[in-house]
């Protein structure tokens, strides 16, 4: 990525050189946004068909995180040069998977990418033994098996949500 200096010193420079077009830069960061999760859809949708291939439950397990973190990347909230904080909006996914989207973010948040106590829901208990006391704790663990039944819901959504941001790029396009 290219670099102007700056008063604090270098600072990274979208390019837009091979690019002519009446945008301005902040527009210009969205549709690299666009573009990027775009890309993140795409891996996504190719992790699921290398998980189609796999039998061991360890790595399907892993390969099953890596679609709802990667599929999230995009509604999480993404550092930008000009925007701080762009979010992709949720009008790109369908009505009939807004529950789906929910569930892959909800596990993201909750669980793959953070260990929030709301979502794992832990009950400590106190054992009295004759070493002393034990503080054994239960919580929530994730459904896998439930996320992996719903693999085939999970690439139309993927495949839903890659199709309206690559016509809202051709929009940011027809500017070129």
């Amino acid at each position: 990525m290219p670099f102007a200096a700056g008063a604090d010193g270098l600072r990274p420079q979208l390019s837009r050189a091979s690019v002519r077009s009446n945008m301005t830069e902040r527009e210009f960061e969205k549709y690299c946004f666009l573009r990027l999760y775009s890309i993140d859809m795409d891996t996504a949708y190719h992790t699921i068909k290398m998980l189609k291939r796999y039998r061991r439950d360890d790595i399907k397990v892993a390969l099953l995180r890596d679609i709802a973190v990667t599929y999230s990347h995009p509604f999480t909230g993404n550092k930008g040069i000009k925007i701080s904080k762009h979010f992709l909006s949720e009008k790109h996914v369908p009505k009939q998977y807004k529950s789906l989207h929910k569930k892959l973010l909800e596990s993201r948040n909750g669980q793959f990418a953070h260990t929030d106590v709301k979502f794992h829901k832990p009950k400590v208990m106190r054992w009295r033994g004759d070493a002393g006391n034990a503080y054994p704790m239960s919580f929530k663990s994730f459904d896998y098996l439930g996320l992996f039944r719903q693999l085939p819901e999970i690439e139309k959504l993927i495949k839903a949500v890659e199709s309206s941001l690559r016509m809202e790029v051709k929009q940011y396009e027809s500017c070129f």
